[in-house]
Formats: structure tokens, C-alpha cells, sequence
């Protein structure tokens, strides 16, 4: 069972962008879109068609997005999105699961959409068991079981294997690898480390919501291992689960 996504936009940029980063999260054979940039015809798809989410711009070129709860209701989760932050209360009345400003950032896509995944039916999504990584010129299938830590540096993006330490390029990004693995086992703490629970040796708080963990097998020196700010709430729950 795939997702049905309805995107009420009328740039065909912010379109093509948003479902490009949709489909590099959950992949392109598990969602649906269709797009919607007038008042109107969103009412006749919406009518028309089941939609599991809906993402609706708020300035459309026929006017305000509001407009289309007059004349049909909406019962699937609905995330609003424009460049404008004073709409932010009429869209929750109108029942907006998130609030998402333009241009769209990655991080914040992937947090809205984790807590959207709990009202959405089970996309087929198959956590990964094994990846196909390098070493200089030798490969390698290194098993999920296997990695303490994804890290993303110099451009390029490490999984660092436990025991041994040796950190393997792999061809993958973070975004798209917090999609495949485990969410028990891995949580994603900053913008290059995604983290097993099992190799955090220590944590220290060093202010008052940012903590700094030592990891099994350690980092290479000069690399700090900080849970961002705004991930540490979620992370302090998921070290709690």
C-alpha cells in the first residue's frame, strides 16, 4: 500500500521540489501525487478522490487555499505551506496537522512527516538489512548489524563499522537513510550523524539543550558529536522509549 498525496501549489517549482524531496524519503514507487493550483479544482479533486495527505499552498493565484473548506471537507492529515508566517493560526482553525515555511528545509520536512507516518496507512517501506560499501578501491556488503554510526563529512557519507571502526563511503544521504533503518535502533541527532543507541559510551549536557556524546567506536579527532538543539527533546524521548 502506497500514499495518494494531493499538493494544492500553483508554483511549479515549490511542486517539483516538494515531491522530488517526498520521493527521495520514501522512494518513488510508494506514493502518488497529483496537483491541484486553483481553488476550484481542488474542490472538484478532493470530491473526486481519496487522498491519504494533503499539502496545500495558502496563496494560490485564485486567491487564499481557506477558501476550499467552504465548500468541501477534508478529513485526511493536512499540512499547510506558504512563505507567510501570519497564517499560521486561521491554518491550524482549519484543522492543519503543520505549518511548513517556504522555502522548504529537509530537516523539517522529515520531522513533520514523522509524526504524520503514525496517521497515515503503512507505506511499504523495507528497512534495509545489508549496504554495499567501499574502501579505497575494495567492496564490501556490511550488514545493518554491523554499523554503529552513519557520518556525513567532506562531502562525502561514512558508515562506520562496529568493533573495527573502519568508516566505509557508502552512496546514500542521511535524509534518505533515517527512512531505512530501524527507528528504535537509529536516531539521526544532527545534520551528519545518525546514531545506533548501542554506541553512545557517554553523554554530557553541555548547555541546556544541547548534549555531547562519545560514541563506540570514537569519532576521528576534531569531530564533535553534538545532538542539535532542536533534535534534543526527541531524542531525550527516544533514549526513554
Amino acid at each position: 500500500m502506497g500514499w495518494n498525496i494531493l499538493i494544492v501549489e500553483d508554483e511549479d517549482w515549490a511542486f517539483v521540489g516538494l515531491k522530488e524531496m517526498l520521493i527521495d524519503l520514501y522512494g518513488d514507487s510508494t506514493l502518488t501525487f497529483t496537483n491541484a493550483k486553483e481553488i476550484q479544482e481542488a474542490v472538484t479533486v478532493i470530491n473526486k478522490h481519496h487522498f491519504d495527505l494533503i499539502f496545500m499552498d495558502i496563496h494560490l493565484m485564485d486567491g487564499l487555499s481557506f477558501e476550499i473548506f467552504k465548500q468541501v471537507s477534508v478529513e485526511v492529515p493536512l499540512i499547510f505551506t506558504t512563505a507567510y508566517e501570519q497564517y499560521a493560526l486561521e491554518a491550524f482553525q482549519h484543522q492543519g496537522y503543520a505549518y511548513l515555511l517556504k522555502p522548504f528545509d529537509v530537516d523539517e520536512l522529515v520531522q513533520t512527516m514523522k509524526r504524520i507516518e503514525l496517521l497515515l496507512p503503512k507505506a511499504e517501506v523495507r528497512l534495509k538489512q545489508r549496504f554495499l560499501v567501499k574502501y579505497g578501491n575494495f567492496l564490501k556488503s556490511l550488514a545493518i548489524a554491523d554499523i554503529a554510526y552513519f557520518m556525513a563529512e567532506d562531502k562525502e557519507l561514512y558508515a562506520v563499522e562496529k568493533g573495527s571502526g573502519v568508516a566505509y563511503i557508502i552512496e546514500d544521504s542521511l535524509v534518505h537513510l533515517v527512512t531505512q533503518v530501524d527507528p528504535f535502533a537509529f536516531f539521526q541527532i544532527n545534520r551528519k550523524f545518525l546514531i545506533r543507541i548501542d554506541s553512545i559510551q557517554s553523554m554530557l549536557k553541555i548547555s541546556r539543550n544541547r548534549i555531547k556524546l562519545e560514541l563506540i567506536p570514537p569519532t576521528p579527532k576534531g569531530i564533535d558529536v553534538v545532538v542539535s538543539e532542536e533534535r534534543s527533546p526527541n531524542f531525550q524521548r527516544w533514549l526513554d522509549q
